[in-house]
């Protein structure tokens, strides 16, 4: 109640609204609403190392809105151990990334423990000096040492860290194996002459093997390295990460604008969420940069990423959101997009409201739930169950006594329109019905279900 109330105030005042904020909203609920398995605490359609991910998100998007979507935690704990996520050292460690981006919104100890757990595995199982002088090896049966599964073995050391003596581990045991794991992967020669970073090693010469320079590995060591210039004070590794960055937006992108996969637009199911982790860890880069110029240009570029995936690859059926980013409208519903390639889509959006983005609307998402005044009433108004959300906006909008509209977009692809308006029976459009009411405005929601009410600015 008070969330909206404050965002209802500022809106008044302005017409501008934290679009991705928004966006982020409906696709928090929807995916948890329609996607999220009670049965064993992981996402449909997507892999298991993917649903860690998804989680961590989660507890991004709670970070900034007070959401009782915060039970999922619990739920996702008790169905799941610290191996869910594969049979692989980066599986393991997604997820223990996300119980720590959980135990920072809900501090249960549990979350917290169950991360370090994993991490005494990782540390104990995975580093072999043997092979290419150290390292995490990927697999506990593969010694291929790989860029990803190194990146994050870096940003969990970091990440873990403020929690050492909670934890019971002398002050810099965390810090001490981060600086190791940098100081291996800086001489490794992943990183190649155009600042980006290949996929990992070939064995026996250790050598960068020139495989693809996926977006996620890209990403994950941007955080890991504004931890790290963090907690040591040592600005260069800022501007590697600068580097790496500027690479991917010149590099994997379309027109240097648009974030690319370099599978795009074939992903295969592992694929299709690794742009999201990119944007993710470029957000928590920005927290520790300083020049002005590189963070209004990773805001910008969020931004836009943003704008032109909500508004050309969302499918209007399932509220699901395809692989492809760039400002050309695909086949709004294609095959290649799934719960991976929406949760990918929630990273953006949660990124991109961090970087505080405001748009001039006509239209603004009030919240969740069937719109209504503040006695909870509601307005007399026109519905039907035939139409799509461009179709309700258009009809509200040409409506001249409309002052706000819900939208629901139910599981099953079922929809329903309602029109909150100030005019009377005889002005019912084609195809709707008039429905009564004793409201004459709009101030909140009742935050139930998959509806969303938005509200005219004008």
């Amino acid at each position: 109640m008070f969330r909206l109330f404050v965002l209802f105030v500022c809106l008044s005042a302005s017409f501008a609204t934290n679009e991705p904020l928004n966006w982020a909203d409906v696709t928090a609920t929807r995916l948890v609403s329609c996607f999220y398995d009670d049965l064993n605490g992981k996402w449909k359609n997507e892999l298991a190392w993917q649903s860690g991910n998804t989680l961590e998100s989660l507890a991004n998007f709670i970070s900034i809105v007070d959401s009782p979507l915060k039970y999922i935690f619990h739920e996702t704990f008790v169905k799941t151990d610290m191996y869910v996520g594969g049979d692989c050292f980066d599986d393991w460690q997604w997820w223990l990334l996300a119980w720590l981006q959980a135990y920072s919104v809900d501090s249960n100890f549990d979350y917290l423990h169950r991360a370090a757990q994993a991490y005494e595995v990782v540390v104990t199982k995975a580093w072999n000096p043997s092979v290419c002088n150290g390292g995490i090896q990927w697999c506990p049966k593969n010694a291929y040492k790989n860029a990803i599964t190194n990146e994050l073995f870096l940003v969990a050391s970091m990440r873990l860290h403020p929690y050492a003596t909670l934890l019971g581990k002398p002050a810099n045991y965390y810090l001490d194996w981060a600086i190791k794991e940098w100081q291996w992967f800086e001489r490794s020669g992943m990183i190649n002459k155009q600042f980006l970073i290949n996929d990992g090693l070939n064995s026996p010469s250790c050598e960068n093997n020139q495989q693809t320079t996926w977006t996620y590995n890209q990403g994950v060591i941007l955080s890991g390295l504004g931890l790290l210039a963090n907690a040591t004070g040592n600005s260069s590794l800022l501007a590697i990460a600068q580097n790496i960055a500027d690479a991917t937006i010149q590099y994997l992108t379309y027109s240097g604008q648009f974030l690319r996969e370099p599978c795009e637009p074939n992903c295969d199911n592992d694929q299709k969420l690794f742009k999201g982790i990119f944007i993710r860890h470029l957000s928590y880069l920005l927290r520790y940069l300083t020049d002005s110029i590189h963070i209004e240009k990773y805001q910008k570029f969020i931004e836009a990423n943003a704008q032109s995936l909500w508004s050309n690859n969302r499918c209007v059926t399932d509220g699901t959101f395809g692989i492809t980013w760039n400002n050309q409208t695909s086949t709004q519903c294609d095959a290649n997009r799934d719960t991976s390639s929406t949760s990918s889509a929630f990273d953006l959006f949660i990124s991109a409201a961090r970087a505080q983005s405001t748009t001039s609307t006509r239209w603004i998402l009030l919240g969740q739930g069937n719109c209504a005044d503040d006695n909870n009433d509601s307005m007399p108004n026109f519905f039907s169950d035939k139409v799509n959300e461009n179709v309700c906006r258009q009809t509200a909008e040409g409506d001249q006594g409309s002052v706000a509209y819900d939208f629901e977009l139910k599981c099953n692809g079922e929809t329903f329109c309602r029109i909150r308006t100030l005019s009377d029976q005889s002005k019912t459009p084609a195809g709707f019905q008039y429905g009564g009411g004793n409201a004459r405005t709009v101030t909140q929601t009742n935050k139930e279900g998959l509806t969303n009410c938005f509200l005219k600015t004008e």
